[in-house]
């Protein structure tokens, strides 16, 4: 009997965090392409943006360090950020680390010319997603854009890019090529309206 129970709970467990939880997945490299294809979008004419990243993916920072760009790094937690630089490939002497939540640190309106975020969205709780979109739209440079890639299925699609594009305009819809979950990562490019 207690085998039983034990088992039942396992299953329970297993199942729950299929349907509620999708595990974060680091960018497959055909992803890592179109945050870099839009990078270069960003530096025609020998511009030099100005990057916030939020969150510590390192395969991110490892796109702004090879172009060292200029870049800010913000997440919940230092510790997270360091450990996540352990993993980079390339170190970037031109990256500054921010601890806090992106909602309400204290960041200038107007500052950035490219905001990228990897699960950024799917991590937020349901009542905060409207004041992040809110709030990207703030720190971004009028001409500038957010490319961002979250875990989205069929059923929340619609309601996802409905909260996005009271914001923003929704550009590009991108998918990377392979890998499980390739159909479930969706990478939006928008702008402010």
């Amino acid at each position: 009997m207690k085998l039983r129970m034990e088992r039942n709970v396992t299953q329970r467990v297993k199942k729950a965090k299929l349907h509620h939880h999708t595990p974060i997945t680091k960018p497959a490299d055909s992803e890592i392409s179109v945050f870099e294809k839009h990078l270069e979008r960003a530096m025609n004419g020998g511009k030099y943006p100005r990057i916030l990243i939020i969150g510590s993916s390192p395969e991110l920072r490892n796109l702004t360090a090879k172009m060292k760009l200029r870049t800010t790094v913000v997440a919940d937690d230092l510790d997270v950020i360091e450990r996540m630089a352990k993993l980079m490939k390339r170190k970037n002497e031109n990256e500054q680390w921010l601890e806090g939540d992106i909602l309400s640190l204290p960041l200038k309106e107007n500052t950035f010319d490219v905001v990228f975020g990897d699960h950024v969205v799917s991590n937020l709780p349901p009542f905060s997603k409207e004041k992040f979109y809110k709030r990207m739209k703030e720190i971004l440079k009028r001409e500038g854009f957010a490319v961002i890639r979250s875990v989205i299925f069929s059923k929340t699609e619609k309601s996802f890019e409905g909260k996005i594009s009271k914001h923003f305009r929704i550009v590009e819809k991108e998918f990377g090529e392979g890998g499980v979950f390739a159909g479930h990562f969706p990478i939006y490019f928008i702008r402010p309206k």
